[in-house]
């Protein structure tokens, strides 16, 4: 009551607000207006606008304010740091909220290594939420380190940073009612519930929203983005590493229905992050695009807290949280300071993360070239081919040149084997494919980055560096490894789960972006992230051609089809 009482006295000008940013032009979510006055402040909370004063005041009289940014759905992990620092990174990038879906982490620790991150994400300078992963794994199609059904998130379901249920992946499942994932629809309908719903039909979007999955951020076009729009869904404006589907969804939103729009990083690196942004990246590419500067802001705040319930902030305005972007150039967005909870943002001295009770998560046997030999006994095999500034892919035809029964090269430019070998459970499964378009010559990656279930992927010209590659990164713990000629050339050791880091953002950013000079001068297009489209090649929920530990996978089939075509 005592704090009601001071909030009153400020709001009527009886006694000063904490806070002040004076003679400010902020950005009105309501009117779609850019208002001019002051923004009084109490504790965490707008008390007033107006004309007011405070015991500390910012004169923002040549500045624009804006709600602080909300990305609507982040893989932390995908950043490779943890989610203090990933708060640390974003926050001077001007978002105060995140919604994250911890659902790499769960493939490796299963329900442990979503309550670790809950654990991790309390230190953070931002507001971070969950969406507990509805996909562990993503398809029974893959080999994860954990299954987690409904009864294993159920505990978690009631916790107060838990907003629901992330990305319902397979969406077959969903449509063909399987009981599984139907319990854990069924676990959420009281919450949100976020989709993954790419090349759908008319009638199985229909199945989806009626079974309460309301968000997508798997439009490549803005002609499917208005159909899920028109239906009541959200759509995510996605703009990633690898994933960029912004300006060609862009058109999509009008006037009439722009309300039903959000922006998303959902995979982005680290040096991506640090030099690029991310929604803060969202909104200029979008303004850039023609969007009315004001819609682009409201799209960053307001509708996202609208879409989850988070009714407290994404408004400047009397009784909202006091998260604000203070800001040069309405679109420029050259950014001047943070106010988190009421406070202005500054960055504390490094410290460490604590520790978290990972194990090691690498569990497989060193592996022999051998082991890469592709038996043949057609002329023409299906190859994975890449489209540039994507996640899909396409599957073709190639014709072979064999040797003993083996394929000894394939009759085409740029291709490479690829293979994925389980690590979870020592179990020795493994496939062997191949991959066009990467561009990659005289060298090998592996990592252990490869959504959702994280087993290793390898990409590489010759098998005598798949093989150094793939055993280095066995050695080491998991992380990224690159080879030519049979020695190792650059690694990035990842220690928690084969995906993270607890290393300095900088840092992790310094090396990755070694990383990537290195793949660029071994030939890997400038249309590719080396490792992020590499990691992507092993989901199998993303069309059309993938490959997993048990084979070679057709989306459209939605099974695994032979990689000779008879």
């Amino acid at each position: 009551m005592e704090q009601g009482k001071k909030n009153i006295d400020v709001a009527m000008r009886r006694i000063k607000a904490d806070l002040v940013l004076k003679n400010a032009r902020f950005i009105n979510v309501f009117t779609e207006n850019v208002d001019r006055g002051d923004i009084a402040i109490v504790d965490d909370t707008i008390i007033g606008i107006g004309e007011y004063s405070g015991s500390v005041e910012i004169d923002c009289s040549d500045l624009y304010v804006a709600p602080g940014f909300i990305d609507a759905h982040v893989h932390i992990e995908s950043s490779m740091i943890m989610p203090k620092q990933f708060g640390e990174v974003v926050i001077k990038k001007g978002i105060t909220t995140i919604i994250a879906d911890p659902h790499e982490i769960a493939n490796i620790e299963g329900i442990n290594g979503v309550k670790a991150m809950i654990e991790s994400s309390k230190k953070a300078p931002i507001d971070i939420f969950f969406m507990l992963p509805s996909s562990v794994p993503a398809t029974k199609f893959e080999d994860s380190g954990y299954v987690l059904n409904a009864e294993d998130l159920e505990e978690l379901i009631d916790n107060n940073c838990v907003l629901g249920l992330g990305e319902v992946m397979d969406i077959p499942s969903v449509v063909n009612k399987d009981d599984n994932i139907l319990k854990k629809i069924d676990m959420a309908k009281k919450k949100h519930i976020d989709g993954h719903c790419p090349n759908i039909s008319s009638s199985e979007l229909n199945a989806c929203l009626c079974c309460g999955i309301k968000t997508d951020h798997e439009c490549n076009n803005a002609k499917d983005a208005l159909l899920k729009v028109s239906r009541g869904m959200y759509v995510m404006l996605r703009e990633g590493s690898a994933a960029k589907n912004l300006k060609a969804v862009l058109p999509a939103v009008k006037n009439n229905n722009y309300g039903r729009f959000l922006y998303c990083s959902d995979d982005r690196h680290i040096d991506d992050l640090l030099e690029r942004g991310s929604i803060d990246n969202c909104i200029r590419l979008s303004t850039k695009q023609g969007l009315n500067p004001v819609k682009a802001f409201i799209i960053a705040s307001y509708n996202a807290a609208r879409c989850y319930g988070l009714y407290d902030r994404g408004a400047i305005a009397p009784g909202y949280k006091a998260d604000l972007v203070i800001f040069e150039e309405l679109k420029g967005l050259n950014i001047i300071k943070v106010i988190k909870n009421g406070k202005e943002y500054k960055e504390s001295p490094d410290e460490k993360c604590s520790k978290l009770n990972i194990k090691s998560s690498m569990h497989m046997e060193f592996i022999k070239s051998e082991v890469f030999k592709v038996e043949s006994k057609t002329p023409t095999v299906n190859v994975i081919k890449l489209i540039p500034h994507s996640l899909e892919t396409k599957i073709v035809q190639r014709k072979t040149e064999k040797e003993s029964g083996y394929i000894k090269k394939i009759i085409d430019k740029d291709i490479l084997k690829i293979a994925v070998f389980e690590r979870h459970h020592n179990t020795g499964k493994h496939f062997v494919g191949f991959l066009e378009g990467l561009g990659l010559k005289n060298c090998s990656i592996a990592q252990t980055i490869a959504h959702d279930s994280h087993n290793v992927i390898v990409v590489g010209d010759n098998d005598k560096d798949m093989e150094v590659a793939v055993n280095t990164l066995i050695s080491i713990g998991g992380g990224i490894v690159m080879v030519s000629e049979g020695k190792v050339i650059a690694e990035l050791n990842l220690p928690l789960g084969g995906i993270m880091t607890f290393e300095a953002p900088y840092m992790v950013s310094e090396n990755l972006k070694r990383l990537s000079r290195i793949a660029r001068a071994f030939g890997v297009r400038t249309e590719y992230d080396p490792f992020i489209s590499l990691s992507f090649m092993a989901l199998p929920v993303i069309p059309a051609g993938k490959i997993t530990a048990r084979g070679l996978f057709d989306y459209n089939k939605f099974d695994f089809i032979n990689l000779d075509v008879e």
